[in-house]
């Protein structure tokens, strides 16, 4: 799990994500210098990043991506420019960008002043819940001269999270602890996209308001929190039934929750729950399944 929380503390500004919670700071989406006319070659500084430029159709003219830019496949066979918390500058200058995007937290805005200063276009976006994933989409879309694909991105994810939202209706929400790592235990907080998630998927969160975003909790608040389901997302794709048993073994000692006592425990694919990017719906559906199975039978 320690490597999953990592990834979640990444892609969710990350999320998403030692298991320090990083607070990213409250920045707008923003150019920091004049930007090119058209596309040119760009660097992405993440791997939602990424994904958003590819579905806005740009993989042409992305020359570098970070580590974990894995989706879609084709992202994950660019050159690399470094890791999400470690940017590599001279990997980023040897690919001639005409455009470097980055996200608004503290290192990556560090890295984005020196390049300014060396006269490097930079555009710098803050997505931390769902409503800055939209706006992000579409500064990025009328920074790269494709406005049209970024309306119409937003406008296909709104849709269709609307029609989910409307079949799993606003009733009978059930109820879920949201496990980013099992040693020490901490769950997702209220003040998180995929609280968001889980909201748009018919589920509230089953633990109250904290002053974290992913905070430590004990067994008590475990045995309070009532969860009608319990959800672990996975990095690692493999060996998913050996994690469930796992799962399934370490929450067995809480069997009078109502998740555990209704085997409703499940060990989940993390790749479209972990990042907040162009695969939103994908994500959200996927929970919507786990809580309301009943509702996708046909």
């Amino acid at each position: 799990m320690n490597k999953w929380w990592w990834l979640l503390l990444i892609i969710t500004c990350w999320t998403a994500a030692g298991f320090a919670i990083f607070d990213l700071q409250q920045t707008q989406n923003r150019v920091d210098t004049p930007l090119p006319t058209s596309a040119g070659r760009i660097v992405s500084l993440a791997p939602n990043l990424t994904e958003i430029l590819f579905a806005l159709g740009l993989e042409k003219e992305i020359v570098r991506v970070t580590l974990y830019s894995d989706y879609p496949p084709e992202a994950a066979k660019k050159p690399k420019a470094g890791t999400f918390w470690q940017p590599n500058i001279e990997a980023i200058i040897a690919a001639r960008p005409d455009l470097i995007v980055t996200l608004a937290f503290e290192q990556q805005k560090n890295l984005a002043e020196r390049l300014k200063r060396i006269n490097y276009n930079c555009l710098t976006v803050n997505i931390k819940k769902v409503n800055d994933l939209f706006e992000a989409i579409e500064t990025i879309g009328k920074a790269t001269g494709n406005k049209l694909e970024a309306n119409e991105l937003v406008t296909n994810i709104r849709d269709n999270l609307d029609k989910l939202s409307a079949l799993v209706g606003t009733e009978d929400k059930v109820r879920v602890l949201w496990v980013v790592q099992r040693e020490p235990l901490r769950v997702a907080g209220h003040d998180t996209f995929i609280n968001e998630m889980l909201e748009l998927a018919g589920g509230e969160n089953a633990i109250g308001p904290t002053l974290h975003k992913y905070p430590p909790i004990g067994a008590e608040q475990v045995i309070v929190c009532g969860a009608d389901v319990i959800i672990e997302p996975s990095m690692q794709q493999k060996d998913l039934k050996e994690q469930q048993k796992n799962a399934n073994q370490y929450w067995n000692k809480f069997e009078n929750l109502p998740a555990v006592a209704n085997e409703r425990v499940y060990v989940i694919p993390g790749d479209t729950v972990s990042r907040l990017g162009p695969r939103l719906y994908e994500g959200t559906e996927t929970i919507a399944r786990y809580l309301r199975p009943e509702l996708f039978e046909n």
